[in-house]
């Protein structure tokens, strides 16, 4: 990727040049009516609390700026590091740099329910910070303490903040159907329209959006009267942040590897404009002494640096990645197939080298059981075609099989081929079949019985198989072909 994005340097003298503006407006006689207002932003950390000491030591030079810089999140900051997701409380670590770095607000994302509403409401009750979300509906039984919206003061402005999540299909958000017991949810679009009269009643109006990038766009156009919507859930990098129907919409990639900061213009009391750059926490230059310690604190995990085996190659895509986990699946299980969708696999390369429990948590980070199925051979092709369809067109990773899927026009799937590793496929045959569990509850599929539970976990059967192997290589392998 080209480093077009701004580096602190070039960012920190273009924010100098916004303090003058500040500084002639802080100097009319209305300092309420006429001031700057800072917003730093980010989406989808997804528990990358390696990044922190840098990105506190951009907010401390940032803030010798903008003193009450307004920092917030669009959701998702946890799963994807064990060091964090195994912590007991889960999450924890996450919360408490949140806490330290000073986050006002934050919406709620698809991955903060994947330890269920219990979970995510101790998350909440250990914030400093709001968690909003204005179209999940919570019975009165549930104690869950999220609002729909906050409105906050910076230099006398009122500022706005709606919160809300994406849901998909199913009407629900993206993540494991067990998360949601007793919880539902309503459609962003037809939320929208409730809350509009929060114009009315701020100089700054935002939407904090886990609905990702083509509906923020969406909601611009349809819903004008927000000044800025910052999202999340896509993991879009929006290099150079523009309006869109009058509306500026950003996000800022994921994993904390980018930030996004926005100034208002207030003058007059009235918002005259709005302007935002990308900044590059990943190559910023200095890290915060305390936070390092803290987070050298909680990386001393001896457990998730135990050495498995070793890579004898790099692992260069989230297919090879996929490949070895399912691999690991089926030899564990004594299933004939087993599947995993694109979406479990949460990193995109591996160096050679040694492979920690750390890695395996690190690429499928969501301690899912492994269910086992018996199929016919006419069931697992449409079990392949659905779970094609329920995955965003994307492939499913596999073992025990190579298969390509033929699709019209649109990618919609037409048939399927499958050529086994050994024998030769059969629809009438009865094939055992291991998925993860998310597979299991999510994709429609029709089997010859209810489906016999491992009590195992995909992580844990990669672990177990991997303690098995001296070395490993996968660099170049492709199971799945449309």
């Amino acid at each position: 990727m080209k480093r077009s994005f701004l580096c602190f340097g070039i960012a920190l003298a273009i924010l100098l040049g916004f303090y003058a503006c500040d500084t002639i407006l802080e100097n009319q006689a209305d300092k309420k009516n006429n001031a700057v207002v800072a917003v730093v932003s980010v989406n989808d950390i997804h528990s990358s609390i390696d990044m922190m000491p840098q990105f506190a030591a951009m907010l401390d030079s940032l803030r010798g700026i903008y003193p009450d810089l307004l920092l917030l999140s669009a959701g998702d900051n946890r799963t994807g590091n064990p060091v964090n997701d195994l912590y007991e409380p889960a999450n924890y670590p996450m919360i408490m740099f949140m806490n330290k770095l000073g986050f006002d607000l934050c919406t709620v994302g698809n991955h903060d329910w994947d330890g269920g509403v219990e979970a995510l409401q101790k998350n909440i009750e250990e914030s400093d910070f709001p968690f909003l979300c204005a179209n999940v509906m919570v019975p009165q039984d549930i104690k869950l303490d999220v609002k729909p919206y906050q409105i906050i003061q910076r230099q006398g402005v009122n500022i706005a903040v709606l919160g809300l999540i994406e849901i998909g299909a199913s009407g629900i958000p993206s993540a494991h159907p067990r998360c949601f017991t007793k919880i539902s949810f309503k459609k962003p679009m037809d939320v929208l329209p409730e809350y509009q009269f929060l114009k009315d009643k701020a100089d700054i109006f935002i939407l904090l959006s886990h609905l990702g990038y083509e509906d923020d766009l969406e909601v611009a156009e349809r819903f004008p009267a927000f000044d800025a919507i910052f999202g999340g859930h896509t993991h879009t990098l929006t290099e150079m942040p523009t309006k869109h129907n009058g509306v500026m919409v950003t996000q800022a990639g994921a994993n904390l590897q980018y930030a996004t900061l926005t100034l208002f213009m207030i003058r007059g009391g009235k918002l005259v404009d709005v302007v935002s750059k990308t900044l590059d926490v990943k190559h910023f230059g200095k890290k915060n002494a305390e936070v390092q310690a803290l987070l050298d604190e909680f990386n001393k995990n001896e457990r998730l640096n135990v050495v498995l085996t070793t890579a004898k190659t790099n692992f260069d895509s989230k297919e090879e990645l996929g490949c070895m986990l399912t691999d690991a699946v089926r030899s564990v299980s004594g299933a004939d197939f087993a599947f995993n969708n694109s979406g479990g696999i949460r990193v995109d390369h591996l160096l050679k080298g040694p492979i920690t429990i750390k890695d395996i948590y690190n690429i499928d980070p969501f301690n899912n059981a492994v269910v086992v199925f018996k199929m016919t051979g006419s069931q697992l092709e449409q079990f392949i075609m659905e779970s094609y369809k329920r995955n965003g067109r994307n492939l499913s990773f596999v073992s025990g099989m190579t298969y390509t899927i033929e699709t019209d026009a649109n990618r919609y799937p037409k048939s399927v081929e499958i050529k086994l590793d050994k024998g030769r496929f059969s629809k009438n045959a009865v094939y055992k079949v291991a998925m993860n569990s998310y597979m299991a509850e999510t994709v429609r599929f029709e089997s010859l019985d209810d489906g016999e539970s491992h009590f195992m976990t995909t992580e844990e059967m990669a672990i177990e198989y991997l303690k098995t192997k001296k070395t490993v290589s996968y660099n170049g392998v492709r199971r799945a072909f449309r």
